[in-house]
């Protein structure tokens, strides 16, 4: 968040449109996180299924 931005979404002239304002710096603010968290997420998932299949396909060559 610009801090500029967000010293003209707290200054008094209007109660209201500061508020919504802020709300809606905060709502940007937590869809970037969120998108954040499920890429993570995703990586995670996609390192799990890549180390189960490597393991499957290690113990058929074992046997």
């Amino acid at each position: 968040m610009n801090p500029a931005s967000l010293s003209s979404a707290l200054s008094p002239r209007d109660p209201r449109s500061s508020l919504r304002t802020l709300v809606l710096y905060y709502m940007q603010a937590l869809r970037e996180e969120v998108v954040l968290l499920s890429t993570r997420i995703a990586k995670m998932g996609n390192l799990l299924q890549t180390t189960v299949q490597y393991d499957q396909s290690w113990k058929a060559r074992c046997m």
